[in-house]
């Protein structure tokens, strides 16, 4: 496969689909600056409010037939179904974004919020993550209600307003949910990917993972005080000397390798098609070759973070400024990705043991356990996989656990299928240099087969 375009199929499907409007009312989204920022003091919530009024004068139908509910800076839709016995579908992305790194602006071939469309492209942060997903989500639902459908089964819309730092929104939103007694058959949330199949052995098998799961999360701060003073003289160590043992020990801990369910099962449904050795002959020897099947896939960068919980240091602070200055107060960051079966408090007690120095205060920023593992044998799975095989052809559907989080597992209490995967085909080289980073983008025909995908799992599902 030379590139992703080559699976699309179907692009003919919904003529009348207003695909010019779609992209500008797209590109329109991409201007509101609504970037997430942990220190909340520095959130222009007016931008949000802004995206807001975009959403409903956008989508008309949607905001007459669903309402819209603000619920801090996060918004749901309800179209409520006529089917009542049918447990409802929710559909959603988040609002926010990430920073522009200061001092690239100028690096952007079109402003990070221009939402500019030029060379084929739709140019701007959220362009891939995930502004694409609202948009293309309330774009599926007013197609449809336009053309005098409406749902059997209630359809919420929800997009939250942090996903990318603290989920708050989210939660807000499956909260709410919750105390109205809901209980979904499935969501769908951003996540997953199309690769070539090399990646479990199975070279030339074009695999859509579909996420099912995702590793926990943890930002670990380490906090040192010392008297500081002049540099001739470091009676007892320096607080960053201090510092980096413990950061070295917790580095040098070893970690328990695994085999997680989704990873598990991911092999299973290639089967015959993992022909790469030593591969291969593991994955036909499961259960027993489980350890050693792990160990195989520690040992490959791609794979290696599915294996294990993973400890990066990402951040210190505290240093001194001159050479010949002993720093005195100082901290560091290290992020965890915990796998399944791991806690925090699990790893905070590991990370304890391991720095065994009382001058060393441990806490945790931020964390979140692992998710639950949702279903790949369900409804939903099969509603979303039949509409992906729609628009894409030859894929062949695995489940996957994700190392980056979601807002999706904030709804596991009243959903066990909660499937990550946005239907908006990429080439990889854009994708990976775009999420976060400079130039983001996405073109308007990844655009518009996504949307039309959207509309026939809408479709198929809820009306």
């Amino acid at each position: 496969m030379n590139s992703v375009k080559e699976l699309f199929r179907a692009e003919d499907e919904y003529a009348d689909l207003d695909s010019a409007g779609a992209v500008a009312r797209f590109a329109a989204a991409l201007r509101c600056r609504t970037t997430g920022w942990v220190d909340t003091d520095r959130i222009d919530y007016g931008e949000f409010a802004r995206l807001r009024r975009l959403m409903a004068q956008s989508f008309p139908l949607v905001a007459a037939a669903g309402g819209m509910e603000v619920v801090g800076a996060s918004v749901l839709f309800t179209l409520a179904g006529s089917d009542k016995t049918l447990a409802p579908a929710l559909f959603m992305a988040h609002q926010d974004v990430v920073p522009v790194v200061p001092g690239t602006e100028n690096d952007w071939t079109h402003g990070p919020f221009s939402g500019d469309v030029a060379d084929g492209f739709v140019w701007g942060r959220g362009a891939l993550d995930i502004k694409n997903m609202i948009f293309a989500e309330l774009e599926a639902a007013e197609y449809l209600l336009a053309h005098g459908r409406r749902p059997r089964r209630t359809l919420y819309l929800a997009f939250g307003q942090d996903e990318e730092t603290l989920n708050t929104g989210a939660k807000a939103l499956a909260d709410l949910l919750e105390r109205r007694g809901v209980r979904l058959e499935f969501v769908l949330d951003e996540g997953g990917s199309v690769r070539d199949g090399a990646l479990y052995g199975a070279p030339g098998v074009t695999v859509a993972q579909i996420g099912v799961a995702e590793k926990g999360y943890g930002d670990l701060r380490l906090r040192v005080q010392s008297r500081g003073g002049h540099s001739s003289n470091p009676f007892g160590g320096s607080s960053l000397e201090t510092l980096a043992g413990a950061i070295t020990r917790i580095c040098a801990a070893p970690w328990a390798l695994s085999l997680p369910a989704p990873l598990r099962a991911a092999l299973a449904a290639l089967g015959d098609r993992v022909t790469e050795q030593p591969l291969a002959a593991l994955a036909r020897a499961l259960p027993a070759s489980a350890d050693e099947l792990a160990r195989c896939l520690a040992a490959r960068r791609e794979t290696f973070p599915l294996t294990r919980t993973t400890v990066a240091p990402t951040m210190i602070a505290g240093g001194s400024t001159a050479g010949n200055v002993l720093p005195q107060d100082m901290e560091a960051v290290i992020n965890f990705r915990f796998a399944p079966g791991d806690t925090a408090d699990a790893v905070l007690a590991r990370c304890r043991a391991a720095v065994a120095d009382e001058r060393i205060c441990l806490d945790w920023v931020q964390c979140n356990d692992a998710s639950r593992i949702s279903r790949a044998d369900g409804w939903g799975w099969a509603q979303l996989t039949a509409a992906l095989s729609h628009f894409y052809a030859g894929l062949t559907f695995v489940p996957a656990i994700e190392v980056g989080s979601t807002d999706a597992r904030q709804y596991e209490r009243i959903c066990d299928t909660c499937l990550r995967f946005q239907p908006f085909l990429e080439e990889p080289e854009i994708m990976v240099s775009g999420i976060h980073g400079t130039n983001e983008r996405l073109s308007v025909r990844s655009y518009l087969q996504g949307v039309r995908c959207l509309i026939r799992l809408m479709e198929s599902s809820c009306f």
